[in-house]
């Protein structure tokens, strides 16, 4: 007799979901707790990805309200990718941290290993978004100049 595995599917993406939104929740306390001064700005995490086997969990930070650091070796400004990049590896150092209050939390069978990455959706929404503004901008001196005609 086979077992419908259509219903397995569905408990297992709603247990997946549920742990990554635990994670995220666990990680972005943590931060908020430990490591705000330690970080060059805020720190957002977009989304957290755990397989199926629960054993790993990709988290995808971006940073937003970046201050401005001057670059001790050069006196430059810092670019914001290598702020990002700072942080990612900050992150990465406090991961084991991290791991440690989802285990007090969660209490799962296998610990996630946390892996830190640079989420660039953010970046794409908000180039998609001026791209959009800039269209409705020129569409409007176009609508302009036709009626005055």
């Amino acid at each position: 007799m086979k077992k419908n595995s259509s219903s397995g599917l569905k408990t297992d993406s709603r247990r997946i979901s549920r742990v990554e939104q635990e994670i995220q929740s666990i990680v972005s306390l943590y931060i908020i707790q430990n490591l705000q001064a330690e970080l060059p700005g805020l720190i957002t995490i977009g989304r957290v990805h755990v397989p199926g086997d629960l054993r790993t969990a990709n988290v995808y930070v971006s940073l937003l309200n970046i201050r401005t650091e001057e670059d001790e070796s050069e006196g430059k400004k810092m670019p914001s990718d290598k702020q990002l990049d700072k942080a990612i590896k900050t992150l990465q150092y406090w991961s084991k941290d991290m791991q440690d209050a989802i285990n007090r939390k969660l209490q799962m069978k296998y610990l996630p290993k946390l892996t830190f990455f640079a989420d660039e959706s953010t970046e794409k929404i908000l180039r998609i978004e001026k791209i959009l503004s800039n269209m409705s901008t020129s569409k409007e001196v176009n609508d302009i100049d036709d009626d005055e005609i």
